[in-house]
Parts: structure tokens; C-alpha cells; sequence
């Protein structure tokens, strides 16, 4: 049996499944004002955070159903079934277009809803190629994958409130009260959502407690290969990485400009699955 593997841009590939042959990876939408760009087709993240930088208002948007319409109908011929993982539900819509948009095309999908987003997501993906091309079950497969939803761990902090109040994320008044005093919230992924988790006075004490704690994670074995992100600080991602050494896989990477339209520029944060 041939099967597609249909992600959406929201994802990290690992390094083992970065060319993928059978891999299509269905691009969300950057709003800068009013004008919609296919994000990594036709905006890459260094400019994304640039409009950030220059107080243009971005926002984004998921797929809409036809272009799920057309992928499928442009595979189906190719492929007996495909196998979707996508960007948490409770975050876009991106996984109902997702599950529409095969049924449209009559293409037969299983679809799962990683929970996450990003690197951690990338390594779900990778986990479940192995186990559909070692041959297991395909119900042996969607029921460990929605037992490693439970195995996501995200968490960043921003720099400033500034990009949460431009999308109504939080009021002005508390994101002025927030910057004067210094208030960084370290958030993280629970569930699907992202959820405040707490608050810390000053950056500079907030990166020291989430780098201790991947450091933990790392020294406990419960991290082997992690993703530190940046929303346009790749010099402090890379100095965290020098520090950390070898103890795991670590790689820098830009947070996904549908993320860092959120959260703005300066924030940084850590995403890995937990080791089994």
C-alpha cells in the first residue's frame, strides 16, 4: 500500500524525513493588512518578523478547504490512502479543512491531530513513518500516536506583550502594564492549547529558568533531541546550544511565522517530545 503523508507549515521536519519523498506539506496563510501570502511559498520567516519589527499588522489564517481539495485530487491517483498530521485543533482549523477537503476529493485519509505544532510535531511524523513503513497496523499506529500527544513539550517566552494586544490576544492596558514592569509570560502547550503557565520578572531571569529546565529535561533522559526556536534571536538560541553541548541532539531553529505573528519577535522557547 502506497500512503501520503500530509503535514500542514506550521511543522519542523527532522533531518531524517527532511526530503521525504512522500511527504506534502500544506501551506497556512501570513495576513500582512489585508493581503494573504502562503506561508514558505511565497513569504519566508526572516521577513515575517521584519513586518513585525516594522509595526505592520500581521496576522494569519488556515488553509482554506480547497486547497486541500486540490492536493487531494492532484495525489489520489498516485497514492491508495494518505495519513495526516497537523497543527493542534483547538489552535486552527487547519485539521477539519484538512479531513473536508479529502472527502471532497474522495481520497481516503486517516487524520490525527498531533496536539502540537512545530519541531515536536515534525517528531511525531517521524515516528509514525517508522512504524507505518516497518508494516504495523494502521490502528496500531493512530492509537500510539494519540498516546504521544500526551508526550508534547513547547514552551517560549515573549519578549513583550506588544504582538498579543495587536492580535487581541490580551487588552492594551495590560500589555502596557506588563512591558512597564517587565512581566514576561512563559507559555506553554497543554492539551493542544497554549496556555499562560507563568510569570516572571524580567527576561533575562525567564530564560534562565526555561534553560534550566531544558537542561533537566535533558540530563533526566526525558529529552534526547530537541528544538530550541527563536523568534529573530538566533544568537541567544545558539549560545544555549554551545552551552547545553552534546548531552542531546539540539538544533536551532525560527519560530513558524504563524506562531511568531503571535508572540513577536524576541521570544524564545524549547520544543521536544518526551523520550519513551
Amino acid at each position: 500500500m502506497k500512503i501520503a503523508y500530509i503535514t500542514d507549515s506550521t511543522v519542523v521536519l527532522p533531518d531524517s524525513i527532511q526530503h521525504h519523498p512522500d511527504i506534502h506539506i500544506v501551506p497556512l496563510y501570513v495576513v500582512k493588512g489585508d493581503q494573504p501570502y502562503k506561508d514558505g511559498v511565497e513569504v519566508d520567516a526572516k521577513t515575517v518578523y521584519e513586518w513585525i519589527d516594522a509595526g505592520v499588522r500581521v496576522s494569519t489564517s488556515q488553509p482554506a478547504i480547497g486547497d486541500f481539495v486540490t492536493l487531494y485530487e492532484g495525489i489520489k491517483d498516485q497514492y491508495d490512502m494518505g495519513i495526516a498530521l497537523h497543527l493542534s485543533s483547538d489552535l486552527s482549523g487547519t485539521y477539519s479543512a484538512s479531513v473536508q477537503g479529502a472527502e471532497i476529493a474522495e481520497f481516503k485519509l486517516l487524520a490525527l491531530d498531533s496536539r502540537a505544532g512545530i519541531y515536536t510535531m515534525g517528531l511525531m511524523l517521524e515516528e509514525l513513518i517508522e512504524r507505518v513503513e516497518r508494516g504495523d497496523a494502521l490502528e496500531d499506529v493512530e492509537a500510539y500516536m494519540k498516546q504521544r500527544t500526551e508526550d508534547v513539550r513547547i514552551e517560549l517566552i515573549l519578549q513583550n506583550l506588544t504582538q498579543m494586544q495587536k492580535g487581541g490576544r490580551i487588552s492594551k492596558s495590560k500589555a502596557l502594564i506588563g512591558n512597564m514592569l517587565q512581566l514576561k509570560p512563559v507559555l506553554r502547550f497543554e492539551d493542544g492549547l497554549i496556555v499562560p503557565y507563568q510569570t516572571v520578572r524580567t527576561y533575562k531571569k525567564a530564560q534562565a529558568q526555561l534553560f534550566e529546565a531544558l537542561r533537566q529535561a535533558i540530563d533526566s533522559g526525558e529529552c534526547t533531541d530537541v528544538s530550541i526556536f527563536h523568534g529573530n534571536v538566533p544568537e541567544l538560541a545558539e549560545s544555549w546550544k554551545r552551552e547545553l553541548g552534546d548531552k542531546a541532539k539540539i538544533r536551532v531553529d525560527t519560530l513558524a511565522p504563524l506562531l511568531g505573528a503571535h508572540t513577536g519577535s524576541g521570544s524564545i522557547g524549547i520544543s521536544f517530545l518526551q523520550a519513551k
